[in-house]
């Protein structure tokens, strides 16, 4: 019986690496990510971080966002970005699902990718921890499903059209824009404003 391979953070692909350490830099918790290689045909790799707020979870995003433009990793799609309970980014190597952490509890991704391998990410206990998210109260109702139902991929990757479209509309105003700096310059496009109405967001504030 041959054994399952086992992967390290430094075997990823350094985009990836600069989304997860910018993701941490903003407080994103529970970081997992999954092998998709083997198990899926349009990713290579999913990054799932949790926030303990719609705010944080715009945060992470934005921060993320930044600190790949520019680079090679060129975001090719982007869902959630009008309610920030789930947040799905598209680099085409790897996704980046942000979710306020009951939401991520609610779908729960790594159940239904319980083939694909975890990567070891040799990070701090309490980074690595989520007990303290559990109690969060859970939005209702819940936000649509980010994506493609098999795992978060786009309409257009499923078929063989290679027109790789980019963007440049921004995303909604907020009223707490100023929490995280003048980032007037969105790469995706946010999906259609189809997803329900968010939670006050002052009940899932620290």
């Amino acid at each position: 019986m041959s054994q399952k391979r086992t992967w390290k953070r430094d075997e990823l692909p350094a985009a990836l690496n600069t989304a997860l350490d910018a993701a941490l830099e903003r407080g994103a918790r529970a970081p997992t990510v999954l092998r998709l290689t083997e198990v899926a045909g349009y990713t290579d790799w999913a990054l799932l971080l949790s926030a303990r707020s719609e705010r944080q979870v715009r945060g992470v995003v934005e921060h993320i966002k930044e600190s790949l433009r520019g680079g090679p990793a060129r975001l090719r799609g982007a869902d959630g970005l009008d309610v920030y309970l789930w947040a799905l980014l598209d680099y085409d190597d790897f996704l980046v699902h942000v979710f306020y952490h009951p939401v991520r509890k609610h779908y729960d991704l790594e159940s239904m990718w319980s083939d694909a391998p975890r990567v070891e990410l040799d990070l701090p206990a309490d980074v690595l921890d989520e007990h303290d998210l559990d109690g969060l109260a859970a939005p209702d109702p819940m936000p649509a499903y980010r994506g493609d139902l098999t795992f978060g991929g786009f309409e257009d990757e499923f078929d063989d059209d290679d027109d790789d479209e980019g963007d440049d509309r921004e995303d909604p105003e907020f009223v707490d824009d100023d929490l995280f700096g003048d980032d007037d310059d969105a790469d995706g496009q946010p999906a259609a404003n189809d997803a329900p109405a968010s939670p006050n967001d002052d009940l899932f504030d620290d």
